[in-house]
Order: structure tokens, then C-alpha cells, then sequence
């Protein structure tokens, strides 16, 4: 018996097609949710009607979106025109010296943000910097910032502050010598009828010295009235 012959035969494949190696990492789109065209942002430290709410907080209310728009048309005008120079910032040291001189004569920060209209931490940067975050004092303002800054006078004193008595009394002692009462001063300041006039000589309030600074304008080129007697009807 014959053993069976069985033939083989060896084909050469060609091996799979390799993947092309790639070391990009696929990244996903960040998904952006439109904000809807008249989109009120929430009441914040930044006012409506101003460029930072617009771009920052992305506020689309009538007021912000007029405020971008007065941006940019003084933005272009400036670098269109030869004669100007689009500069929005300049340097911080002369607002904050007069924010400095404004706290000696009285004015503290909280009325200077109260009485400019700018956010309180904004003036705190701006002579304190940022303790926590290590940052020195600013080293310049937008120019609206500078122009509202000193925009605030010494006057402008909150009616509660103390301050030194010396220039009130000074005004005081005008309107005796052109020949007013001190019982007429008194009841003036006091909006009623008063026996005395009680002003300390050390320190007053800021109502007071705004009250008698008022006085002061008021009558110093006034004659002032006839005294009663007790022979006078």
C-alpha cells in the first residue's frame, strides 16, 4: 500500500496595511452657549452703561452696548486722525496723591467712590495694591478713571467725617465781626430758634462745616438785622 503524497504550496500575502502613526490629540470643541443678543447681565461692582460690563461681564443692555459703541468710535477717531493718539491709560501717581490729599482734608475713600461713582476695591488698588494677591498699587488708570478722580473736591467731605475746626471758626468769627449774633448764627445752623451756639473749637462734623461755609456766602456781604432791645416793640 502506497502512503499518500500530498502537496503543499506557500503563498506569500501581503501583510495588512499599517495604521499611520499620529501623536495629535483630538480636541474636543469647546462647547459655546450663544448669549442671547439683549442679555441683561446681574447687578455687580460694574455699572450698566459702561464698556468693562460689556466685555467682561458681556452685558448687552442698551445702556453697555452704548457705552462699547462710544468706545470704539473714540478708539477709531483717535487713530484715524494725525492730530490725536489713542492713549486709554495713563500713569496712576497723580490721581493717587490726590486721593491722598483727599483723605487728609477729610475725604475718605468711601466717599470718594461714593462721590465719583467708582468701585470702591478699584480706589483700594489703587493706593494699597493687592496684599493677597501680591500685587503692588496700580501703576496706571484708564483716563475716564483719572478725570472722575479728580473731579473730587475737598468739599466734598461726608457729613458725618471730623474735621479741624480752624477754617469753621474762621468763617464764624467773619460773621461776628461784620456784626451777625452768635444767638442769629445758632439758630440759623440749627433751622429753629437757639440760645447758643455749641461748635467745639478743636474738631466739627462735616455737616457742620458745610452748613456754616453755606451761611458764610449767603450773608458775609449781607447787612445783617437790626438787634432787638428790650425797648424795641
Amino acid at each position: 500500500m502506497m502512503a499518500a503524497t500530498y502537496g503543499m504550496e506557500f503563498v506569500e500575502e501581503p501583510p495588512a496595511p499599517m495604521r499611520a502613526a499620529t501623536t495629535e490629540r483630538k480636541v474636543r470643541p469647546l462647547r459655546v452657549v450663544p448669549q442671547p443678543s439683549a442679555w441683561v447681565a446681574p447687578d455687580s461692582r460694574r455699572g450698566h452703561g459702561t464698556y468693562a460690563k460689556y466685555t467682561v461681564e458681556l452685558c448687552r443692555c442698551e445702556p453697555c452696548r452704548k457705552a462699547k459703541r462710544d468706545y470704539e468710535r473714540a478708539r477709531q477717531r483717535a487713530i484715524s486722525r494725525p492730530d490725536q493718539v489713542w492713549v486709554p491709560y495713563v500713569p496712576a501717581g497723580t490721581a493717587r496723591r490726590h486721593v491722598r490729599e483727599l483723605a487728609a482734608a477729610g475725604v475718605g475713600l468711601k466717599q470718594v467712590a461714593k462721590v465719583s461713582g467708582l468701585p470702591h476695591g478699584l480706589l483700594s488698588k489703587l493706593i494699597y495694591g493687592d496684599p493677597a494677591r501680591r500685587l503692588a498699587p496700580s501703576r496706571r488708570i484708564r483716563r475716564e478713571t483719572h478725570g472722575r478722580i479728580m473731579a473730587v473736591r475737598p468739599s466734598d467731605f461726608a457729613g458725618g467725617a471730623r474735621l479741624d475746626a480752624g477754617r469753621t471758626w474762621q468763617l464764624l468769627e467773619e460773621l461776628l465781626a461784620a456784626g451777625y449774633t452768635r444767638t442769629w448764627i445758632a439758630s440759623k445752623l440749627a433751622g429753629h430758634p437757639t440760645p447758643a451756639l455749641q461748635l467745639s473749637r478743636r474738631s466739627v462734623s462735616g455737616r457742620n462745616a458745610r452748613a456754616v461755609a453755606e451761611l458764610h456766602v449767603e450773608f458775609i456781604a449781607v447787612p445783617p438785622p437790626a438787634r432787638r432791645s428790650r425797648w424795641t416793640s
